[in-house]
């Protein structure tokens, strides 16, 4: 199986073509067993259907790097240069990450955010990280924690840092550090007891590279939480959706800056298996390859329908994807240009286009694609919306509106035309024969996708109350998903930082 178009975006069509084509099959296949009564072919047909689309994936990428390297693509308008190096020397505008960069761009255009952002700035009196740290924490001076100071100098050197960095620690068994927001002279860095007592100086290494990176990419400027208590009002549910998507890309930012002070990918792939099990003794044998194989097993285990996903979801990407990503940076034209031992296998656009594949798998789904299912898709996002949106007894004009940013006009207007016609109870009926057809046509990954961005719509205003769970408890049943699902989305929205 193989790809012979020789653009970029001819590959992308070519590969549209040939995922619509195995689904057409699929279909097919399913009808005639249905009509038989075959389970055994049911079942095949759904296996077949995943090897294909798995063996076009594969094909795709392939495809992808033989465009590169014969230079058959269309000449890459030159990518903006939005960061300044007010913080340090080194290039950011090369280091980060296109779809943390994309989305600061959007969000820079758009008037509902920037607004929001002013009523945050406004409402908020400077927040004074050293003071609270010193309350909270203790500082680890030079003397207390030697080692640390040689990580931050290190760290220093190596990203061109204009700033000092202080560290403190608080108490906790957690794996936790974060960055505080920084003053024009010092950057602040907050451990925990725990992650500082059993992670080596290589690991530790990569972490305290990955929270400068938060500060150089100045990821500070759209706090997620803040801009949608602020903007409960005017944002619509999109914007969140845009909001946490972004945030997830932009640790794929971060995780870069790490690998540039760490500069051993296997000691990365230490500190996530220590993160992601907890396990930090010898009691596993830990082996890099296999580790990331379990990108591979990913979405496998996803289209399990007897696999209860939802720990994989969460405001961060999951370990799995973030441990890929930075594998293909680490063999990438883009950090041998910071790494002169490196030596570039894959070329950038190559890279970029691969992890936004990759990233894709925890994106909203694209509501405005015109596959032969996208138009019940979202008129099953409309009509969940409208549910959620009703579960007071009230739809209001604000709402409404919030229903507008999630799906494409025409069907909005469609939707809009015959919802007035409809009892609650006929919308109801309607969720249920949609649900029963995208069922066996959607991957889990889709149906969580589409979950998940409901939650987020039903949390848009600020809050979410019991009558609105329950709808979407009702929409995960009908979708065969586990409601427990829909209380980690929540909880984790909630808890954005």
């Amino acid at each position: 199986m193989s790809y012979t178009s020789e653009t970029l975006s001819a590959l992308e069509q070519e590969h549209q073509v040939a995922l619509a084509t195995a689904q057409e099959k699929m279909l097919s296949e399913l009808s005639d067993a249905q009509a038989s009564g075959d389970h055994a072919k049911l079942q095949e047909a759904s296996v077949d259907f995943q090897n294909v689309t798995s063996e076009l994936a594969v094909a795709y990428a392939k495809r992808i790097e033989e465009i590169n390297a014969l230079n058959h693509k269309a000449t890459v308008e030159q990518e903006p240069e939005i960061y300044t190096n007010h913080r340090a020397d080194v290039d950011l505008n090369l280091l980060v990450y296109d779809g943390d960069r994309d989305y600061v761009i959007a969000f820079q255009k758009d008037e509902l955010i920037q607004k929001t952002l002013e009523k945050v700035n406004e409402g908020n009196s400077k927040f004074k990280s050293r003071k609270h740290l010193l309350k909270s924490s203790l500082r680890l001076t030079k003397t207390l924690a030697p080692m640390l100071h040689e990580i931050g100098e290190h760290c220093k050197q190596t990203l061109k840092l204009k700033a000092d960095i202080e560290f403190f620690v608080y108490q906790s068994d957690m794996f936790n550090a974060s960055c505080y927001p920084p003053d024009d002279n010092k950057l602040y860095i907050i451990l925990s007891s725990g992650i500082l007592e059993r992670f080596s100086k290589d690991e530790l290494t990569f972490v305290v590279g990955h929270e400068i990176g938060h500060v150089l990419f100045e990821h500070f400027d759209y706090p997620v939480r803040q801009i949608l208590d602020h903007g409960e009002n005017d944002l619509a549910p999109i914007h969140a959706m845009k909001l946490f998507a972004w945030n997830r890309n932009a640790e794929i930012s971060a995780d870069r800056a790490g690998l540039l002070c760490c500069q051993d990918f296997e000691a990365v792939g230490r500190t996530f298996f220590k993160l992601s099990s907890g396990v930090t003794t010898d009691s596993l044998d830990f082996q890099l390859n296999a580790y990331i194989e379990q990108f591979s097993d990913l979405e496998e285990v996803l289209n399990d329908s007897n696999h209860d996903p939802s720990d994989w979801y969460s405001t961060h990407p999951f370990s799995p994807l973030r441990i890929k990503a930075l594998e293909l940076f680490n063999k990438s034209e883009t950090y041998a240009a910071f790494n002169n031992t490196i030596k570039g296998e894959i070329t950038e656009e190559a890279m970029e286009l691969e992890i936004k594949r990759i990233m894709s798998l925890m994106e909203p789904e694209n509501l405005e694609d015109e596959s032969e299912h996208s138009e019940k898709i979202q008129r099953l996002m409309f009509l969940g919306g409208y549910l959620i949106s009703n579960a007071d007894g009230v739809v209001d004009d604000s709402e409404i509106q919030a229903l507008s940013s999630i799906v494409a006009p025409k069907v909005f207007a469609n939707c809009m035309m015959t919802i007035k016609g409809l009892t609650e109870d006929e919308m109801i009926s309607e969720v249920q024969e949609l649900t029963r057809d995208l069922h066996i046509v959607l991957s889990v990954m889709q149906k969580l996708n589409l979950l998940r961005d409901l939650s987020i719509i039903s949390y848009a205003d600020g809050e979410i109350d019991d009558s609105e769970i329950i709808v979407l408890y009702n929409l995960a049943r009908l979708l065969h998903i586990n409601t427990d699902f829909i209380d980690r989305v929540i909880s984790d929205a909630q808890g954005v930082d």
